[in-house]
Parts: structure tokens; C-alpha cells; sequence
């Protein structure tokens, strides 16, 4: 059997190890670059090194785990990233990595009573309930609003009143149903760990994450082509043609691209479909300098809701990952437009330097001036898993029946980090082996 993946981000590369350790050694993956990774390239310039979209991820984690060390790719561990902060009412608020996360100056003694008593909250909700409204719903009005934010910024750079909680954060609402209470859930998946199984910590790819995709590529053998750009992907009587410089016959083709893009690959009808998917706008700024670092220890703060800012996250990334700095410098990232100010990623480079300069000044209360600067615009974005999203999802699996043999991943579609990227190329490369496993019998 032999299978073609589109895409030579991590998705496609985690899609193609995956389908070699389940046996299928015909595997090809084709990328439009020139270099793996897609988004996750690492900027390298004056000593610095930026990674202007995922820097880091947490292990252990059963399926990017495995996948990670079949590659070989060498990870150090990150326990400044323990520390975390939250921007509200003018300060710098450190927030407990534990349940005393509560007690924090973020909200009214009410607001924390109220949040306290989330246990005992009954179900209820919407079927396809907003993040806002869950955790409004779950936490009372004052912290569930808190939290939806900090929640939506953080990972989608989203819209709490537009991202579905279940589709969004499926953990999350599944401690609910399981549980009745997030807190109490919460609880009983802790005291499951068995004895001696370290938690899930922060780790950081040694050479960034251009080392991480070039491993995974080593491993790959000769199965990775660069620089080859799909044109058309189309069904044919005995599988499946991409064409792009010449033409590629398989059995399988997965598409592990943004839905954006695999939509100017397919039909009509799956590219009118994967175009209601919904992306926000992002930039990431690195703004580095020389002398006493002003950032603090830990690994980045979250700018609340009362804050007209441009910046939704400030990661401080010479504070947890020390040699993306000059030794004697310092390295600070922030992600800024999303969802609710898409025009940022308009704006030209000096206007996005000097307000997110002005504004980083303004989170951390010091002085700064930067002499590295790197301004990167990510188009079309985040993928955001707003309300309808299961239902678009089960609509296009209804759509792939009907075209047997094409598969799609990426993280438009199940999650959108690392961990749930080799999740779903985990459920790919199974979905592929049976298949093929069948086609034998």
C-alpha cells in the first residue's frame, strides 16, 4: 500500500511515523517548503532564537511521546515554565500551579466563594455551549468569566463567546459528565496516576523546533520531498493521483494541511465544505535585548479581559528556555491580534514593534530596549473550534466515506497543539493500517 501525505508541517510528519511503525513503509511525504515544519520554524538571528509559533510541549504524553523518541529528537526540560502569570488591573499577578490557583488577586472574595462551590453546581448547559457559558455556568459569573478568557487566549488567541467548550476543550467538559464537577473530576484523575508516573511538565526541543522536524525527517529515511507543491488531488479508478511536478499515484492521501489549504486541493463539494472552517489572524513579535533580563522567572503571562491591549500572551522565553538568548540577554515573545482584533496581523512592522514594545513595557512595569526584533504574521491563523465545529467534523467524516482512501488531519480539525496533533495522526495511521490490513484479507 502506498500512501502520500500532503503537508510537511508536524502533522504529516507525526502522520507519516505513525504509519511506518504500523508497517506501511511505502510512505511519501510531500512539502511546499524548502525545510519541514510548516508554521514551527525557528527564527535564528544575532544569537537569538524565536519560534514564532509552538516553542514547547508537555511530556510525558502516550502518543507524542512515542513519537518523539522513535525520532531520536533530544528535549530538555523547562521547570521555570512552572510559573505562570495573569496581567489584570494594571499588575502582574503570579498564579499557584495547584488548586490554591484560587486564592490569587484576580477576582472579589464573592466571586472565589462562588468558584468554590463549583462542586456542587448540577449539569446542565447547552448541547454545544459556549467556553463563556460553561465556565460562567460551572464557576459563577465573575471567575467563569476570568477563566474562559484566559482560556481562549491562551491556546486559540480566541473568542470565549465563540469557541465551543466541548470542541475546544473536550478534557474539560468530559470532567463534567464524568464527575458532575470539574473540580471533583478533576480530583479523581489525580489520585488515578498511578504511584512513581511523573506528571505532565514542560519541555523545550534541544536546537528548537527546526532540530525536532529535521529528526523526524532523518527518521523518515528517503520519504520526505521537499519543495514539491500540490496542485490537484483527485480520486482515481485504482486510488489516488496528486499532481504537482508530474503526477503521484497512491492508495491513501492524507491531507495534513489547513483546512484552508486542502480546500484548494479537493472537489468542489469537500472544498466548500473544509471553507466554513473558521481561523484568526495572529502575530508573533520577539523582541530581545542585551544586559539585566526584565522578566521575570516562569514562562509568560496572559493578559486579562479589563486590558485594551493589542497582546493576548507574553511568553518570557530566556526566563524557561535559556539558550534562546545570548548568554547575558534576554528574549521575550508575545502573540497578539487573535480572534477579537484580527487587523493587527494589517498593521505594519514598526506599528506592531513599537505598540506590543509599549505594551510589554506595560505588563511587566520595566523599561525596554530591544535590538532584535522579529515581527511574523501567521495567516490565516489559529484554527477556532467555534460553536458547530463536532457538527461541521461529523458532516466532513460523512464526506471522507464517500472518498474512500482520502484522509484529512492537522490541527484544524481535533486540537490544535502538539500532543493532540500525534493524537490524531495516532487515529490516521490506525484508520490506514486496518484499511490496508483488510485490502490483504
Amino acid at each position: 500500500m502506498r500512501v502520500v501525505v500532503v503537508g510537511g508541517g508536524f502533522a504529516g510528519l507525526f502522520t507519516a511515523s505513525e504509519l511506518i511503525a504500523a508497517g506501511i513503509e511505502d510512505v511519501l511525504v510531500l512539502d511546499q517548503n524548502p525545510v519541514p515544519g510548516g508554521v514551527a520554524q525557528t527564527v535564528q538571528r544575532d544569537g537569538f532564537s524565536l519560534e514564532p509559533a509552538v516553542g514547547s510541549f508537555n511530556l510525558p504524553h502516550p502518543h507524542l511521546s512515542q513519537i518523539l523518541d522513535r525520532a531520536g529528537v533530544a528535549v530538555d526540560t523547562a521547570p521555570a515554565a512552572s510559573k505562570r502569570y495573569v496581567y489584570r488591573s494594571g499588575r502582574l499577578v503570579e498564579i499557584p500551579g495547584s488548586p490554591k490557583a484560587i486564592l490569587a488577586p484576580l477576582v472579589s472574595t464573592p466571586a472565589k466563594l462562588r468558584a468554590l462551590a463549583e462542586p456542587f453546581v448540577r449539569q446542565g448547559g447547552a448541547s454545544d455551549e459556549t467556553l463563556a457559558s460553561f465556565c460562567r455556568r460551572r464557576f459563577g459569573a465573575d471567575a467563569g468569566h476570568l477563566l474562559a478568557w484566559l482560556m481562549a487566549s491562551g491556546v486559540y488567541a480566541g473568542d470565549p463567546d465563540k469557541l465551543s467548550a466541548s470542541a475546544a476543550f473536550p478534557s474539560l467538559t468530559l470532567l463534567e459528565q464524568e464527575a458532575g464537577s470539574v473540580v471533583r473530576g478533576g480530583l479523581r484523575a489525580r489520585r488515578r496516576r498511578p504511584d512513581g508516573v511523573p506528571g505532565s511538565r514542560v519541555h523545550t526541543p534541544v536546537g528548537g523546533m527546526v532540530a525536532m522536524a529535521d529528526a523526524i525527517v532523518t527518521s523518515l529515511e528517503d520519504r520526505y520531498r521537499p519543495a514539491f507543491t500540490a496542485s490537484v488531488v483527485r480520486p482515481h479508478p485504482s486510488g489516488w493521483v496528486v499532481e504537482g511536478v508530474g503526477e503521484l499515484f497512491a492508495d491513501a492521501v492524507v491531507l495534513a494541511t489547513h483546512p484552508e489549504s486542502a480546500a484548494g486541493l479537493v472537489d468542489s463539494e469537500l472544498a466548500t465544505h473544509l471553507g466554513r472552517a473558521v481561523s484568526a489572524p495572529v502575530v508573533t513579535v520577539g523582541l530581545g535585548g542585551s544586559g539585566e533580563s526584565p522578566l521575570p522567572s516562569g514562562f509568560g503571562a496572559l493578559v486579562g479581559p479589563d486590558n485594551s491591549m493589542a497582546s493576548r500572551g507574553l511568553l518570557f522565553e530566556s526566563s524557561y528556555a535559556p539558550g534562546r538568548a545570548p548568554t547575558g540577554s534576554w528574549l521575550l515573545k508575545v502573540i497578539a491580534g487573535g480572534a477579537l482584533l484580527p487587523e493587527v496581523a494589517t498593521w505594519d512592522d514598526n506599528r506592531v514593534v513599537a505598540e506590543i514594545t509599549a505594551e510589554a513595557v506595560r505588563v511587566l512595569g520595566s523599561q525596554l530596549t530591544p535590538e532584535f526584533t522579529e515581527v511574523v504574521r501567521h495567516r490565516p491563523g489559529i484554527p477556532q473550534y467555534v460553536t458547530g465545529h463536532e457538527g461541521w467534523l461529523a458532516e466532513l467524516d460523512g464526506l471522507l466515506t464517500g472518498r474512500p482512501g482520502l484522509y484529512l488531519t492537522g490541527w484544524g480539525y481535533r486540537g490544535v497543539g502538539l500532543a493532540q496533533q500525534a493524537s490524531d495522526a495516532v487515529r490516521t495511521a490506525a484508520k490506514i493500517a486496518a484499511k490496508s490490513a483488510d485490502q490483504l484479507d
